[in-house]
């Protein structure tokens, strides 16, 4: 395998690994340890690292090292906010479109729901986020999509933190099933409004669980049922 090849394959690595909480945030890239986990000599190492701070889930600090970057109630707000602008402007696109045939996203529906059971919590996390994905693709406006595509990284570790809170079920497709059928009968308002309210949910939930807070009754209830991400 060439350098290039050395290098992404460490990005893939780390990033499931800061993704998934095994690399927790706020922890040290040790480059001589993960070197010698991974087999790799330091330098594809450290421009895996380079990478990883471009898509804001490490930092180096110089003179101490890399690290894994911070998450925070905070933090989750603003990314959830803007990618409830994106997913919902994408919405409006095929609103203005009159787009109904949504192949790719119906498909992307379909492999989630076929799912095995039990599963792992990055398998589930995978099936979710193509289907939100593919909303955002189906508008067609490549600079929409690259903004979404910017998110990605960090949006996935409150995604996965989501998927991990004790009660949750994200087995049930339901909410992402009924925003599909509503798009595809040309009920555009009404899906741009469960997509908002189900993005919402999903934020309140993972700060209060952030803030150890008590949740709500009703954030409560989401955090038991809904598909929350």
């Amino acid at each position: 395998m060439d350098i290039k090849g050395v290098t992404e394959s460490a990005v893939r690595r780390i990033r499931e690994e800061i993704i998934t909480g095994s690399l927790p945030a706020g922890s040290r890239l040790h480059e001589a340890e993960l070197s010698a986990r991974f087999g790799i000599s330091r330098p594809p190492l450290r421009e895996a690292f380079r990478i990883l701070a471009n898509e804001n889930l490490a930092l180096s600090i110089p003179r101490k090292g890399s690290f894994v970057a911070a998450m925070s109630p905070e933090d989750c707000e603003q990314i959830y906010r803007a990618r409830q602008m994106l997913e919902c402007t994408a919405v409006d696109i095929l609103r203005q479109e009159r787009a109904t045939a949504l192949p790719a996203l119906r498909n992307a529906l379909e492999l989630a729901w076929s799912l095995p059971e039990p599963c792992s919590v990055i398998e589930r996390f995978y099936a979710m986020s193509r289907f939100h994905l593919r909303l955002v693709e189906c508008a067609g406006n490549r600079w929409i999509t690259h903004c979404y595509q910017g998110l990605r990284s960090s949006l996935a570790r409150y995604q996965v933190m989501y998927l991990n809170l004790s009660g949750s079920n994200p087995t049930s497709l339901d909410e992402h099933e009924w925003i599909l059928s509503l798009l595809e009968n040309g009920e555009y308002a009404q899906a741009k409004h469960h997509l908002a309210a189900h993005l919402d949910r999903t934020r309140q939930c993972l700060r209060e669980n952030m803030a150890g807070e008590r949740p709500a009754r009703d954030s409560g209830q989401v955090c038991s049922g809904g598909y929350g991400q």
